[in-house]
């Protein structure tokens, strides 16, 4: 079965999603095009549109704590910059950060509620 393969490398970018693809296909033992398939054929994605989604829910899950520093909030999520993770916020969600809040209230359970092969 190819979850199992793959179980490890999401919980890797679960935990550190800026693994590179080559450390998560050398995990599981597989040559990277061959990785990114059976990746895409599980999950839906492939592995770099995953860890993007992984980040986006861990910025809602900080400001579900009530962060609203938004600098801080890149820091801690592994953005390069406050300017980054406002556009990448943005092409998930279609608001900024800021008007996100005015609009609605954050809500993320990825990082309470895990996937249970992990």
């Amino acid at each position: 079965m190819n979850i199992r393969r793959i179980a490890p490398a999401i919980s890797t970018l679960l935990h550190r999603p800026e693994t590179s693809v080559s450390a998560l296909s050398s995990t599981a033992c597989l040559g990277n095009k061959q990785f990114e398939r059976i990746f895409r054929d599980c999950v839906g994605m492939n592995p770099k549109e995953y860890a993007l989604v992984v980040l986006f829910q861990k910025t809602m899950w900080h400001m579900q704590q009530g962060e609203t520093d938004f600098s801080t909030i890149a820091y801690s999520c592994g953005y390069a910059d406050q300017s980054h993770f406002i556009r990448e916020f943005k092409s998930h969600s279609s608001h900024t950060p800021k008007s996100f809040l005015q609009t609605c209230q954050p809500y993320s359970d990825l990082f309470t509620t895990p996937p249970y092969f992990i």
